[in-house]
C-alpha cells in the first residue's frame, strides 16, 4: 500500500484546482449553502411560532409542533439530495481537472434520478445506525461516524462503474467501514483542520462560507479519491 497525501497536499491539490476556476466552485455549492442559512432561519422561526403557539394557544401547540417537525424534515431531504447532486459533482472534478459542467444545473442531479430514493434511505439507515450507536456512548457514535463517512461516495463509485449490482444499501455503509478501518483518525483530523474556517465563517454572518464550503467539500472529496487510489480494489468495488 502507497503512502497516504498528507492534509497539506490534499488541501493544495484543491487550492490548484481552485486557482481560476472560484467562480465556478462557488456556482456548484451556493445553493446548499443558502439552502442551509434559510433551513436554519426556518427552523428558528417554527420554533418560535411554535412556542408563542403553546404559551397563547394552548390547545394548537401540539399540531403546530408536528407541523413544524415535518416541514423541517422535507426540508432537510431537499437539503440532502441538494448536497450530495454537488458534492458528487465535486468528485468528478476531483478526478477530471478540465471537466466542462454547468455548476448550477449539477445541484439537481438526483432529483432526476430514478434511484433517488436510495440516497434518502442511506441517509436514514446511516442515522439509525449511528444514533444506536451513540446510545451505548458518545465515542462509539463519533467512531461510527467517521466510518460511515464515505458511504455517499461508495454509492456514486460502484454505480458509475456499474459494480452496484446485488449490493444492498447496508452493504455500502458496510464498504465505507472498510474502508475507513486505519483512516479514521486521518479522518477525524481532516474535519478538525477546517475548525479556524468554520469559527471565521461565522464570525462573518456566514458570508465566509460561500467561500470556504466549496473549499472543505473539494478537500473531502479529495481525501475520499486518495483513500480509493491507495487501497486494494475490493474494498469498495
Amino acid at each position: 500500500m502507497q503512502r497516504y497525501k498528507t492534509r497539506y497536499e490534499l488541501k493544495t491539490e484543491v487550492k490548484s484546482l481552485l486557482q481560476g476556476n472560484w467562480t465556478r466552485a462557488i456556482q456548484l455549492y451556493l445553493i446548499p449553502v443558502i439552502v442551509m442559512i434559510l433551513n436554519i432561519n426556518v427552523n428558528r422561526s417554527n420554533s418560535t411560532d411554535a412556542m408563542k403557539d403553546a404559551i397563547y394557544n394552548n390547545g394548537g401547540a401540539f399540531s403546530s409542533l408536528l407541523s413544524t417537525g415535518l416541514i423541517s424534515y422535507i426540508i432537510s431531504l431537499v437539503v440532502l439530495l441538494i448536497s450530495l447532486s454537488s458534492a458528487f459533482k465535486g468528485l468528478d472534478w476531483i478526478e477530471d481537472p478540465q471537466l466542462d459542467f454547468q455548476p448550477i444545473k449539477s445541484n439537481f442531479t438526483y432529483f432526476r434520478s430514478p434511484d433517488w430514493w436510495k440516497l434518502i434511505l442511506i441517509y436514514i439507515l446511516v442515522g439509525i445506525f449511528t444514533f444506536l450507536w451513540t446510545l451505548l456512548l458518545v465515542i462509539p457514535g463519533i467512531m461510527k461516524w467517521l466510518a460511515y463517512s464515505q458511504t455517499y461516495f461508495i454509492y456514486k463509485d460502484l454505480n458509475d462503474r456499474g459494480e452496484a449490482d446485488g449490493l444492498t444499501l447496508t452493504d455500502y455503509i458496510t464498504r465505507s467501514r472498510q474502508l475507513m478501518v486505519g483512516n479514521k483518525g486521518r479522518y477525524f483530523m481532516m474535519q478538525l483542520s477546517f475548525l479556524g474556517w468554520w469559527i471565521l465563517g461565522s464570525i462573518t454572518l456566514g458570508i465566509g462560507f460561500i467561500w470556504i464550503y466549496p473549499y472543505y467539500k473539494l478537500t473531502m472529496a479529495n481525501f475520499y479519491r486518495d483513500l480509493v487510489d491507495k487501497n486494494a480494489v475490493n474494498n469498495i468495488g
